[in-house]
């Protein structure tokens, strides 16, 4: 069971200024200074170590990219963003599409004849003419190496033409509500009116992502494929820790992008840069600072006289939770957790006991079900 406090995460970020204005008012006294919302008993109380973790939590990290954001890969919530919704040609990120209408509409078994119109140079698989391959294998050279050869003979397959094809990825895209992408072809090749922004393109990869072979295929760093060896063009996947997608890009026009995915005990963080001068060292940047930040707690239940109640009669009872579950939560927010018991029942084993409520502030984050138990 995950559970996020999106909420608790915007306020804090609207009363930073607030609160860097009161350490340095603070700063002025005697003693530690210490900062309160106000209020008895206050719902913030945070020391300096906590301002200054939290102050560093919401800066953007220094980019070279013309639009940029980091997201948390399940929940879908963009943490930070720099012209995130600016529509802008995505190169080959475009394949990410390509790679989900196809799966959605064939089967990877399904075998393609490659035909000549397909081969149109540039990023290739090094496909022939004539050629027969599983739809399976040229998703491989799609999403690995950026073939073009591949993107178009996907498209003839699935659609009989590539223009028909790319009908079906805007027909998609509105399907997903993406309002800053369109698209002209299946490859990501600059053309007029060809675009996206890394909002869009992070919806559409964490749609693919659900996918399970579209989520293996842009986890491999290298794959024999066909008779071919192909070598994932994304860097990252030997080079950083918990790397397994997505999609590199680059043209004249797009400059140097990247969809960039990495996990970690279990959680996914996603990043994506377009028009980066260095896309590693930016989507390197941005994974550090969700990996630094932000992060999934685990809310369990104390096993200690805080969850026992004894009775008048001398029965001693325990609280048990159903689960235990994740929130999602900026670390510094880590400390600010608290949790209240709200007890029901007569102590009868299995039967209810109320709930846990957690809380980060005055913002309840989870409630958890109880029942009793014996100790």
């Amino acid at each position: 069971m995950h559970f996020t406090a999106a909420g608790v995460r915007r306020q804090g970020s609207r009363l930073l200024v607030w609160l860097i204005l009161c350490l340095a008012w603070a700063l002025v006294g005697f003693g530690p200074p210490v900062l309160t919302s106000g209020g008895t008993p206050p719902a913030w109380r945070l020391y300096p170590d906590q301002v200054r973790l939290l102050a560093a939590t919401w800066r953007m990290p220094p980019l070279s990219a013309r639009a940029a954001l980091l997201a948390d890969g399940e929940t879908g919530e963009i943490l930070l963003q720099h012209n995130a919704d600016q529509p802008l040609p995505p190169a080959s990120t475009t394949k990410m599409m390509t790679a989900l209408v196809t799966l959605e509409r064939a089967r990877p078994d399904e075998i393609v004849i490659v035909p000549a119109e397909a081969l149109i140079g540039n990023a290739s698989m090094g496909l022939r003419a004539g050629e027969q391959l599983t739809v399976q294998d040229l998703l491989y050279g799609l999403l690995m190496v950026s073939g073009n050869d591949a993107a178009m003979a996907l498209a003839y397959h699935v659609a009989g033409s590539p223009e028909a094809f790319v009908e079906l990825m805007n027909r998609r895209a509105a399907e997903m509500g993406l309002k800053h992408t369109h698209f002209v072809n299946p490859h990501g090749l600059d053309a007029p009116g060809h675009v996206a922004s890394a909002a869009d393109l992070l919806a559409i990869a964490r749609e693919g992502l659900a996918q399970p072979l579209f989520a293996r295929i842009v986890a491999t760093p290298r794959k024999e494929v066909a008779g071919r060896l192909l070598i994932n063009r994304n860097e990252l996947l030997t080079t950083y820790p918990g790397a397994d997608g997505v999609k590199t890009g680059t043209t004249d026009a797009a400059g140097q992008c990247l969809v960039a995915s990495a996990t970690r005990e279990g959680h996914r963080a996603i990043s994506v840069v377009l028009g980066s001068n260095d896309r590693y060292a930016d989507s390197r940047a941005l994974l550090d600072h969700y990996f630094t930040y932000f992060g999934w707690r685990r809310l369990e239940l104390p096993r200690n006289d805080l969850s026992r109640v004894r009775w008048p009669d001398g029965r001693v009872r325990e609280l048990a939770a159903a689960s235990a579950p994740e929130v999602f939560l900026p670390r510094w927010q880590w400390p600010l957790i608290r949790m209240v018991y709200v007890i029901e029942g007569d102590g009868t084993p299995g039967s209810p006991a109320g709930r846990a409520i957690f809380r980060v502030g005055p913002q309840v984050i989870a409630e958890v079900p109880l029942t009793w138990r014996e100790p």
